[in-house]
C-alpha cells in the first residue's frame, strides 16, 4: 500500500475549485429565470380575476342601470353609464388579450392534443409547423372576426325620426 504525504498546493486547488463551483451555483439560484409554472399561475390567476371584473361590470350595468336608452343621467360612482359601457369594453379587450398569451404559452399542448386525439396523427407536428399552424389560425380568426364588423356595420339600420 502506497502512502502519499498531503501537497498543499493540489489542496489548496481542489479547494479553489470547490469554492467556484459553490459561487457558481448560488449565483446560477439567484440568476435562476421564473419556472413556466409561476408564470402560468400569474397569467391564469390575471385572467380569473379580469374575468370576475369583466361579469361584475356586465351585471351592474344590467342590473343596476335602466335600460341603455332611459339611463342618460344616470352616474354610479361618478361613472355613467357610457363611462361603465366603457369599462366593461376595455375589461373585455384585457380577458381577451389574457387568454389569447394563455393560448400561446399552451400551443405545444392545443397541437399536441389536436394531433394525437382529434386527427390521430402519432406524432405531433415539430415545432416550427406549429407555429405556422398558429399564425394561421390567428389570421383566420381575425379576418373572421373582420369579416363580421363588416356585416354588422353594413346591415345596421339607423331609426329615423
Amino acid at each position: 500500500m502506497t502512502h502519499t504525504l498531503p501537497n498543499p498546493d493540489f489542496d489548496e486547488a481542489i479547494e479553489e475549485s470547490r469554492r467556484v463551483v459553490s459561487e457558481g451555483q448560488a449565483a446560477q439560484t439567484k440568476t435562476q429565470k421564473v419556472s413556466k409554472s409561476i408564470i402560468n399561475l400569474v397569467l391564469d390567476a390575471l385572467l380569473l380575476i379580469a374575468a370576475v371584473i369583466l361579469l361584475w361590470v356586465s351585471v351592474v350595468m344590467r342590473m343596476v342601470f335602466p335600460a341603455p336608452t332611459t339611463a342618460d343621467g344616470w352616474v354610479l360612482w361618478g361613472l355613467s353609464y357610457d363611462r361603465w359601457h366603457d369599462v366593461q369594453f376595455s375589461t373585455l379587450c384585457v380577458v381577451a388579450l389574457l387568454a389569447l398569451e394563455h393560448l400561446v404559452l399552451h400551443w405545444n399542448w392545443v397541437c399536441s392534443i389536436i394531433a394525437t386525439k382529434i386527427l390521430r396523427v402519432r406524432k405531433r407536428p415539430d415545432e416550427a409547423n406549429q407555429a405556422v399552424y398558429g399564425v394561421a389560425t390567428f389570421i383566420t380568426l381575425l379576418l373572421t372576426l373582420l369579416a363580421g364588423l363588416i356585416a354588422a356595420t353594413l346591415a345596421v339600420k339607423r331609426s329615423t325620426p
